[in-house]
């Protein structure tokens, strides 16, 4: 989840505002990540005036399995 939020938190550093932190994330865990890889993708889902939301996904380098899924919103 450490992880999870340290992407999510470079993706809201592509606008010109500063973040000032996590508000709020929930991550689901789909199988189990145990002597893997991975690969975290984060995406910006909207801009807002005050927040801002976004996902990541989480996913095996190797088999390109999903492992797990976030949603995240950020306060400007």
């Amino acid at each position: 989840m450490s992880a999870v939020d340290t992407v999510v938190s470079l993706a809201m550093f592509t606008t010109e505002r500063v973040p000032k932190g996590t508000i709020y994330q929930h991550t689901h865990f789909l199988r189990p990540a145990v002597n893997n890889e991975f690969l975290i993708e984060a995406s910006v889902l909207r801009f807002g005036k005050a927040t801002a939301f976004a996902e990541a996904r989480v996913t095996s380098a190797s088999s390109g399995d999903l492992v797990a899924h976030a949603s995240a919103e950020f306060a400007f």
